[in-house]
This record gives structure tokens, C-alpha cells and sequence, in this order.
């Protein structure tokens, strides 16, 4: 499966909501901003071995999402950690495993981060699919090889793709690997506010990536 310009394609209908209308979470915290953690999918499964066997990685997947991280003030970190099993019913499993195709890392997330977003599961995985079936992504995210990108470029197709999203509302982590003599982008994180529309990230986010780096192709 690779994804082609939009992270999820049609995104179903009962997966359009404002976040807004979506928080109904058991726990108080209502954090007023939000960040999309995505993975580059072929850089991940090849700098970590432990993953290759994960969906993501067998089935060829360019992106997938690997969290919507609530921004919370230090004081309530401890408050993150969740008990409560991430169940899905059939249908909402179906639309999120295109993001998230592995049960377990969707698991893992919920149990870091739910104490903290304000939403129940079922809330938090319709607001990942939601997010991600409006973001759209540059034709390059879904190459067959490795292409060199220069930083400055990618940030204004994003910009021109999402007419909303800040300069400052992406931030990019590469890696340094010894297959490539430039970085690898490993990930992108997207910036939210509590009413799902693009924003400036924090300043505790930040960039890594030098101005030259590789975009490694999906297998």
C-alpha cells in the first residue's frame, strides 16, 4: 500500500468532525493544542530491524501516523498513561489501520498519551484519521527511490498543498545513517489547535533537519 498525496484518501464521512464536537473524553485535561507525529515509513523499518516485521513495513505504506501528542504543561505529564484498551468497533478499525496498520503501535500510543488528550479512544482515532485525510503531501513522499529534498522546498509544497499551515506549524527530524552521506527525514510533525486547524508549534518542537536530505523511497 503507498499513499499517494493525501495521508488517507476519502476519508468517511463520520470521520469529519471539528475536535471541538469530538472531545468527550472521561478524563479533565483538555489540552488546547495538538501535534501529528508522522512516520517516513521506509527510513523507519530500515533503521530499526526490530520493525521490519510490523504491516507497515511489509506492506510498503510511505507515511503512517504514529501519534497525536497532546501539548500539556509539564505538571500533567505524569497524568498521560492510559489503562483503558484502545477498542475499536470493525468499521472505525478499518479506517484508521490505513494510517495506523499496525494494532499494536495504535495500542502503545493510547496507552502513552490518552490520560492526556481529553477524548476517549474511539474520539482519538477519528480525530488522527480526520487530521490525516486533510493533509496532503508532496508526490515525492511516495517515490519508489530515494530522492534528495531540499528543506526550503518541501516547507512551501506543504504550504501550497495546505493553504492554512504555517512555515513554523511543520517540523522535520532527519537521521545521519551511513547509507546516504545526507540525512534520512525519519519524520514530520503537523501542529494543531483544540479546533483541529493548522498552527505554529511549540518551541519545545523543533527541526533537525539540515537544508539538504533524503527522502528514502518506499520498497
Amino acid at each position: 500500500m503507498k499513499l499517494r498525496h493525501t495521508l488517507l484518501g476519502t476519508v468517511s464521512a463520520f470521520c469529519v468532525l471539528s475536535l471541538t464536537q469530538q472531545v468527550m473524553g472521561a478524563e479533565n485535561v483538555r489540552p488546547q493544542r495538538f501535534t501529528l507525529v508522522i512516520h517516513m515509513s521506509p527510513a523507519m523499518c530500515a533503521l530499526d530491524p526490530s520493525k521490519r516485521q510490523l504491516r507497515q513495513c511489509q506492506e510498503g505504506f510511505s507515511l503512517t501516523i504514529a501519534s497525536l501528542k497532546p501539548e500539556v504543561p509539564a505538571s500533567d505529564a505524569d497524568k498521560c498513561a492510559s489503562r483503558t484498551p484502545a477498542a475499536l468497533n470493525p468499521l472505525q478499525a478499518r479506517v484508521v489501520e490505513r494510517v495506523m496498520p499496525d494494532e499494536r503501535l495504535r495500542q502503545e500510543d493510547w496507552q502513552r498519551n490518552g490520560g492526556c488528550t481529553g477524548m476517549s479512544p474511539s474520539t482519538y482515532f477519528r480525530t488522527i484519521a480526520n487530521y490525516a485525510g486533510r493533509l496532503r503531501v508532496p508526490p515525492e513522499f511516495n517515490a519508489s527511490k530515494e530522492i534528495t529534498m531540499q528543506r526550503s522546498s518541501l516547507i512551501r509544497q506543504l504550504q501550497m498543498l495546505n493553504s492554512t499551515l504555517p512555515a513554523d506549524g511543520i517540523q522535520l527530524r532527519c537521521v545521519q545513517t551511513a547509507r546516504f552521506n545526507a540525512p534520512v527525514l525519519t519524520e514530520m510533525r503537523v501542529c494543531y489547535n483544540s479546533q483541529g486547524q493548522y498552527v505554529s508549534c511549540p518551541a519545545t518542537i523543533r527541526s533537525n533537519c539540515p537544508a539538504t536530505f533524503i527522502v528514502q523511497g518506499a520498497p
